[in-house]
């Protein structure tokens, strides 16, 4: 069916892209003045509204030559069902999704009530990335979660600090040398190459099990997210290993300045 634009709303967060890409519309419009067909776009509606899930460059190039209707896929569902299908529609079709993209939606997932409980091989096969990704991602939030703290400014308004540094000594930053920096990144590639090796192998085991296809998806997803967790665990033990040395250190300190507090009071008493 053909759908007025007007009636189209595209003001629900339901873009999977982080942005429009210009140059995508300019193109899409100039092949619609040449008369090529488009598929359809995605449109949800719930019953009052009309929202848009997929083909936001189709949409947006159709306004651009100030077309009054463009055709369109109407299916029953709400915003939220127009969102979750935006965030799986370019896995499938389309323009090609950026990492940073993957990224982004990934986040809006593992934050949102229902779909942040899905495992991280169920999050990877709508999103169209690796169950490993979804994992990093969720590790990253962790991370900045553990590290990044909220409070309220003289006038009352929120604002964020990131307290991994409170404690230490302020060091003036230098220049990395071009080889320790070549290093570091070979390191962390390495890191990453030893973790997809590992579920690399998990695979082969789990391919090799005599079970059906559903019960190795599900050992997929538990060995997925038990790996995350191991992780996870790992960042804090060192955390509390750290901690654990600082106390140890501190504690040693005053026990030095107990002992020399009770040497010169001894020396008092024998005056």
């Amino acid at each position: 069916m053909n759908l007025e634009l007007s009636v189209i709303r595209i003001d629900g967060d339901t873009q999977a892209r982080m942005a429009v890409n210009e140059d995508v519309v300019r193109q899409y419009s100039e092949r619609m003045v040449e008369g090529e067909k488009f598929p359809a776009i995605i449109i949800f509606h719930d019953g009052a509204d009309y929202w848009l899930a997929d083909g936001y460059h189709r949409y947006f190039a159709a306004k651009k030559l100030d077309k009054q209707d463009i055709e369109a896929e109407v299916q029953t569902g709400t915003v939220s069902d127009a969102m979750l299908y935006a965030f799986g529609a370019n896995s499938k079709r389309g323009l090609s999704m950026s990492d940073g993209d993957n990224r982004n939606v990934i986040r809006r997932m593992l934050r949102h009530e229902e779909w942040g409980k899905w495992s991280n091989n169920a999050i990877g096969k709508h999103v169209g990335v690796s169950s490993m990704t979804v994992g990093r991602v969720k590790l990253a939030m962790q991370e900045d979660k553990d590290t990044k703290k909220t409070y309220l400014n003289k006038q009352g308004n929120k604002g964020t600090m990131d307290t991994r540094n409170i404690g230490r000594e302020k060091i003036a930053p230098e220049k990395p040398e071009e080889p320790d920096s070549k290093v570091n990144e070979l390191s962390e590639a390495l890191i990453e190459i030893e973790a997809e090796n590992q579920a690399l192998k998990d695979k082969i085991n789990i391919g090799n099990w005599d079970a059906s296809e559903i019960e190795k998806i599900d050992i997929q997803e538990v060995v997925d997210d038990l790996r995350a967790q191991i992780r996870v665990l790992e960042i804090d033990n060192k955390s509390l290993r750290e901690s654990r040395d600082m106390y140890q250190s501190r504690n040693s300190e005053m026990l030095k300045v107990i002992s020399s507090l009770k040497a010169k009071n001894k020396k008092l008493e024998q005056k």
